[in-house]
């Protein structure tokens, strides 16, 4: 009995040994270098550019790369690491994990996308009929990066006019006036008498659109009224 405990003890002892001698060679792997030009990137919307191929020192064989979530309007070149950006991707920063692989090791790195609307070009209109999806086509707006707007009636002269609007996730909201183009922007939201859309963007593949709801503000007297829908298409 005594002998074949012994036994049992050495060969706990070897397997141990044998563990420690793997954990210490992996421990002991030289580092690898895994890393994009950037932890930071910055893309427009609606634009389609190419993220290039990371610095990757394979220790061994070459291997794949992959993300490591799945992310709409975002694809990964799994033999070079090259990550493309179409111009579905949604709006807002975005954590991206990417993980290389080779055999049975693998390594990952992080960055992080923001994508943003800045200046754009948008074309719609609004109807007069809440119950209707029926909309006029009759205004161009621009959408400048620091929030402020121009607007204009196509074809009516002296239609010009400024506003502000902003976005929050896919959250839209504009005031705005026409026939009011000297009027400084930030001013419009305290005006009596303006436009006010408030709406979803939508961003597919072929089109982005804002749709929403529209409203003439007051303040004397002070209120709000419901006019109709508003549709503005990405140009």
């Amino acid at each position: 009995m005594k002998k074949d405990h012994s036994r049992t003890i050495l060969c706990l002892f070897g397997l141990l040994f044998l563990l420690g001698t793997a954990c210490s060679k992996d421990a002991n792997d030289p580092p690898v270098t895994f890393a994009y030009a950037s932890d930071v990137f910055e893309v427009e919307f609606r634009s389609t550019v190419t993220l290039q191929a990371p610095t990757m020192e394979w220790p061994g064989d070459k291997g794949t790369f992959s993300l490591k979530e799945d992310l709409e309007g975002l694809s990964i070149n799994q033999n070079t690491g090259a990550i493309e950006i179409e111009r579905h991707l949604p709006l807002g920063t975005h954590e991206i994990v990417v993980n290389a692989i080779s055999g049975e090791k693998s390594w990952e790195t992080s960055l992080e996308l923001n994508n943003v609307l800045k200046d754009s070009f948008w074309s719609g209109g609004h109807n007069n009929d809440p119950m209707s999806d029926e909309i006029d086509y009759d205004r161009q707006f621009w959408l400048f990066e620091d929030g402020t707007l121009e607007v204009e009636i196509i074809g009516v002269a002296g239609s010009k006019g400024v506003g502000v609007w902003s976005l929050d996730g896919n959250t839209f909201s504009m005031h705005y006036c026409t026939y009011c183009e000297d009027a400084n922007p930030q001013d419009i939201p305290n005006t009596d008498e303006h436009s006010y859309y408030e709406g979803t963007l939508t961003n597919e593949p072929i089109i982005a659109s804002i749709s929403g709801q529209w409203y003439v503000i007051r303040f004397d007297p002070d209120s709000s009224q419901l006019r109709g829908n508003f549709h503005l298409q990405w140009d």
